[in-house]
């Protein structure tokens, strides 16, 4: 009986589902891209690290999101960060955040050391955009949580 109530074991997802919110961030608007599926892995003391990669927009709109030819190469951006970052599950992405100016990925990671040799690897490609980028402890996925 006592193991009907054991948690189940964090999971690295096969398959990222995502969920799309809107709303306003000091009266500007704000989209928040949220990996449901990292629900399952939220937490695991191996993925304790957060990582931020920010990218000032080259040309916002006067409401600071991007227009269409910029967002297709932060897409690119995004599918580029990915392929570099989740790697042999190192990491996952689980938030794309834009507001004023800026899109912000976040990823947690069970190896902090190998994701600024990525980053690095990837500035060296990225033309035109700049990746602003850091590295956390955040055990209890607090960001994360905070879009929840």
């Amino acid at each position: 009986m006592l193991g009907l109530f054991k948690k189940r074991a964090p999971v690295y997802p096969t398959e990222s589902h995502w969920s799309v919110g809107r709303g306003m961030h000091d009266g500007m608007p704000i989209f928040v891209r949220r990996n449901t599926s990292a629900a399952s892995l939220a937490g695991h003391p191996d993925y304790r690290f957060r990582v931020g990669v920010a990218i000032p927009l080259k040309s916002p709109k006067a409401d600071g999101l991007p227009g269409n030819d910029e967002m297709n190469e932060l897409n690119a951006i995004e599918d580029a960060l990915c392929a570099r970052l989740e790697v042999n599950r190192e990491s996952l992405h689980v938030l794309s955040i834009t507001t004023q100016g800026m899109r912000e990925f976040i990823f947690y990671t069970r190896s902090p050391a190998e994701v600024e040799p990525a980053l690095e690897a990837l500035r060296s490609e990225v033309a035109g955009h700049e990746l602003q980028s850091y590295v956390a402890e955040d055990p209890k996925w607090g960001v994360y949580a905070h879009f929840a």
